[in-house]
């Protein structure tokens, strides 16, 4: 008799994206917590880098810089997930330009496995200091480290979370180019294996690379749609073999507002006064961009398909090739 299939859950998933010197600090947090299963990812960040022109000439060169960044998933019961937020982003001091983001987005589960049961934040940092030699702060002293009063943090809720997955080299630039320009968001780019379509084309197959570039841009949700046509023009993913995005809510985040890196004129950057004023507006709303844009391009949504859903499968080594052909069996098209 076969297995039963599980009922599913409602249940909360953060993906915490950091400096990849700040990797540590999360699995220690992650361990206090009582977190004790976490899917991670290596990939880069892109942002901006400015320098001053050679031979004392006026302006400045711009090109691309990488740094390396580390992608954790967990998956928490859903009355936890403010707890667990704001317990990492004081952990890795996320509020501060270039340590990385952090979101949280509500998904149904099917697992036959327990959620974990996530201590009190206060407990985790006290452990975590006394373990480094700190000595634990008095709560009548206060102050942004007193366990006995987290500090809150203000989070986002209105953005969307843009996924680009693109066949062809180079494309990752692209679509992170269009991200810095816009000044939407620090894109965060991974790498992934593409089957399914491209296993079914016979000799053509050579012409569509199997590694694939992942591209994730956290933006407002009110500039979403004109932000997925100006990457689809870019990355010409309206053509075959090229790619694919799609979007998904977020149901709050924390931005890493490092855009662009260089020598520094004023008191503070233009990504940190946009940061500064998100959070006295609690939200994205009074920068939108696109009311008056040209909409000659037509209208970006006759590319989606809304009937279409997300489905992640995470499974032990070695099954993965027996659940992909599963799902293409069932209509799943890669």
């Amino acid at each position: 008799m076969a297995n039963p299939v599980p009922s599913p859950r409602r249940v909360s998933r953060i993906t915490c994206q950091v400096h990849g010197r700040l990797s540590d600090v999360v699995k220690r947090r992650l361990t206090q917590l009582g977190v004790d299963s976490a899917l991670m990812e290596s990939g880069r960040t892109v942002r901006e880098l400015r320098t001053s022109r050679p031979f004392g000439l006026p302006g400045a060169t711009v090109r691309l810089d990488d740094a390396p960044s580390e992608v954790f998933r967990i998956t928490v019961p859903t009355d936890a997930e403010s707890t667990v937020m704001d317990s990492l982003i004081r952990a890795a001091e996320l509020d501060a330009p270039g340590h990385g983001s952090i979101f949280c987005r509500r998904l149904n589960e099917y697992g036959n496995f327990e959620l974990p049961e996530i201590y009190d934040s206060s407990e985790a940092e006290r452990a975590g200091d006394s373990r480094r030699g700190v000595e634990p702060r008095d709560s009548a002293r206060g102050g942004p480290g007193d366990a006995g009063r987290p500090q809150s943090h203000t989070l986002l809720r209105d953005l969307t979370l843009i996924t680009c997955i693109l066949s062809m080299p180079g494309s990752g630039e692209q679509v992170a180019r269009v991200a810095l320009d816009l000044g939407s968001c620090v894109p965060v780019v991974t790498l992934g294996r593409g089957t399914g379509v491209r296993d079914r084309l016979g000799l053509l197959r050579i012409t569509i690379p199997v590694q694939k570039e992942i591209v994730r841009l956290l933006v407002p949700e009110h500039d979403a749609n004109e932000i997925m046509r100006l990457l689809i023009e870019e990355a010409r993913l309206d053509r075959p073999g090229r790619g694919f995005l799609y979007r998904t809510p977020v149901e709050a985040a924390l931005l890493d507002t490092s855009l662009r890196i260089g020598r520094q004129e004023h008191a503070a950057s233009i990504e940190q006064i946009i940061a500064a004023v998100d959070e006295l507006k609690r939200g994205t709303s009074w920068r939108k961009r696109f009311a008056a844009m040209d909409r000659s391009g037509g209208d970006p949504t006759r590319y989606l398909r809304p009937e279409n859903r997300e489905i992640a499968l995470i499974s032990g080594e070695g099954r993965t090739n027996r659940l992909i052909e599963a799902a293409i069996a069932a209509g799943a098209g890669g």
